[in-house]
C-alpha cells in the first residue's frame, strides 16, 4: 500500500501531517514536543486502517524527514495497556527508557 505523509501545518516549526495510504485519509501524526535534538509525537491511525502497516511506513516517512531537519532522537509515550503500538514501536527499534502506572516512554536513534 502506498503511503505519503502531507504536511498540514502552516510553517516549518508547526509540524502536523496528515497520513495517506492507498489514495485515502488513514490519520495524523503530531510532533508535539522538540527538545534540543529530540522530538515526540503523537499518532492516529484510523480504525478501518489499523494492521495494515501503515503506521510502521508513516513513522518511517517521519523519521526520515525529522532527521533530515537535523533531530537525532525520536520519544513517544505509550499506554501500557496498548499492545498494539509497543510492538510497533519496539519493532520500529524503539527501546523501553522509562516506565510509570500510565504511560511506557520508548526512545529511538534516528
Amino acid at each position: 500500500m502506498n503511503v505519503a505523509l502531507v504536511p498540514i501545518g502552516r510553517d516549518e516549526r508547526d509540524m502536523r501531517f496528515l497520513i495517506r495510504a492507498g489514495g485515502r485519509h488513514a490519520g495524523g501524526i503530531t510532533v508535539h514536543s522538540v527538545q534540543g535534538r529530540s522530538f515526540s509525537y503523537g499518532l492516529a491511525i484510523a480504525p478501518d486502517m489499523r494492521r495494515q502497516g501503515v503506521a510502521h511506513a508513516a513513522l518511517g516517512l517521519l523519521f526520515v524527514q525529522m532527521h533530515a531537519r537535523g533531530f537525532t532522537h525520536a520519544v513517544v509515550q505509550v499506554a501500557p495497556e496498548n499492545a498494539a503500538s509497543l510492538a510497533l514501536h519496539l519493532g520500529l527499534g524503539f527501546v523501553k527508557s522509562a516506565c510509570c502506572g500510565r504511560a511506557i516512554t520508548l526512545q529511538k536513534d534516528l
